[in-house]
């Protein structure tokens, strides 16, 4: 039996394309929303930072396997850092260094993730 990221790949490229669509939505809403997620532990927000980035690279991977890893980077840390500009133009929210950090580190492992399992069987 494959292992699950395998079977992620072999998925169809618009089943794919509509994953990485849904994390997408998933971001802009929660990045976007006027009032912040509340928060059960100090800093709990750049858990949510890293994992959504980990999410929107890993399912921009998939969805688009033939593009150049450099170039997914540097549209998720690019979306990363127009989102936080934007949560700075909203009442109630405020943008931070650390929020984009955190947002980039789950870029870098979630690519790294999706790099490792989406190369072809012979290459392993």
């Amino acid at each position: 039996m494959k292992p699950l990221i395998q079977r992620l790949v072999d998925l169809p490229f618009w089943l794919r394309a509509l994953l990485f669509m849904a994390v997408c939505a998933g971001l802009l809403f929660t990045g976007l929303r006027t009032r912040p997620i509340p928060q059960v532990f100090a800093q709990e927000d750049k858990l949510h930072h890293f994992m959504g980035f980990f999410a929107l690279a890993f399912s921009c991977r998939l969805a688009f396997l033939p593009a150049k890893l450099h170039w997914i980077a540097i549209g998720c840390v690019l979306a990363g850092v127009l989102i936080e500009y934007a949560q700075a133009l909203i009442p109630l929210r405020t943008a931070s260094f650390y929020d984009a950090l955190a947002n980039t580190a789950g870029v870098a492992l979630g690519l790294l993730v999706a790099w490792r399992f989406s190369r072809p069987a012979n290459m392993h």
